[in-house]
């Protein structure tokens, strides 16, 4: 018999919008696990959330998503954890006009924004299927950015390793898009495990994230006091939405701003969502394929 009890696993979750929405899903009365880059930051939003929430599980999980290898150990970590997840908020992202490696040699924004979300759902698919019911499927959810809308060319052959970064419309942009398209294309697949998957871009939020000039246009940083609305309230519809959603079963919707809309052109070309795909399971098979010959030699 199914158990009543929802879990959740978000990434992403001790500041801006991911706190919020770890806020929202614990006042509706999910088990959540987090996933997160800081030990102490971690350990600080679980004691805030069992001490207002004493009757759930709150469980921390530290991994470093720009690392396949340590993708791989949290979601192994997660699956000896939970037998069933109910949903993935994959949250966290990078956004800077430096550039970052990951130690797979991926560029920053496409290892942490396309490749470790679809990466972290692939390996989680098992708990995920599991935690669907007949009256209520799982869902994973995958953050996008409005800033996909100027980008006019995904060269898909360049993303995991771009000749220059940008800040919020280069790489940033290129690799919410590239998840957007590869999460689109990925929906019926995912159906048929009892696992809903849905696009959402929360709109111009107040993070720390947006409010530094590293990756931010000068431009958005002056109107950020005018246009850009608060972690909470952005959090909040967009749960909502996607508790909508999950209660029409509905898959593969973009959602922006808390309502359903189109998906942007550019995530809809067949070809590059496929070439997006391949390109991912071909680093995932890369390096897991090296992780075992490792561990064969050790």
């Amino acid at each position: 018999m199914k158990s009543i009890t929802k879990t959740a696993i978000l990434t992403g979750s001790t500041g801006g919008i991911g706190l919020e929405i770890a806020r929202s899903l614990a006042m509706q009365g999910w088990d959540l696990g987090l996933i997160n880059r800081s030990q102490e930051k971690t350990n600080f939003q679980l004691e805030d959330l069992r001490k207002s929430y004493p009757n759930q599980e709150f469980v921390g999980f530290v991994a470093n998503l720009m690392d396949v290898l340590d993708i791989r150990r949290v979601a192994a970590e997660i699956g000896s954890r939970y037998a069933e997840v109910s949903a993935l908020y994959n949250i966290a992202g990078l956004l800077t006009e430096k550039r970052i490696m990951s130690p797979q040699n991926i560029e920053g924004h496409f290892a942490i924004n396309t490749l470790a979300p679809y990466y972290l759902t692939q390996l989680l698919r098992k708990e995920l299927s599991a935690g669907a019911t007949t009256d209520r499927h799982s869902v994973v959810v995958n953050f996008s950015s409005s800033a996909m809308n100027g980008v006019k060319d995904l060269d898909v052959a360049t993303l995991t390793n771009p000749e220059s970064i940008g800040g919020l419309m280069g790489a940033y942009a290129k690799s919410k898009a590239a998840l957007t398209a590869v999460s689109h294309l990925v929906k019926e697949e995912l159906l048929e495990d009892g696992i809903l998957i849905e696009v959402v871009d929360p709109g111009p939020t107040k993070t720390s994230m947006t409010g530094s000039s590293d990756g931010m246009p000068w431009f958005l940083l002056l109107l950020r006091p005018l246009i850009f609305k608060s972690a909470k309230f952005q959090a909040q519809r967009l749960v909502d939405a996607v508790e909508t959603a999950v209660t029409e079963k509905k898959s593969g919707l973009f959602i922006s701003e808390g309502r359903q809309k189109a998906y942007p052109s550019i995530a809809l070309n067949k070809h590059s969502q496929i070439d997006i795909k391949l390109l991912l399971d071909t680093q995932v098979q890369l390096f897991a394929v090296e992780d075992t010959q490792k561990d064969a030699v050790n």
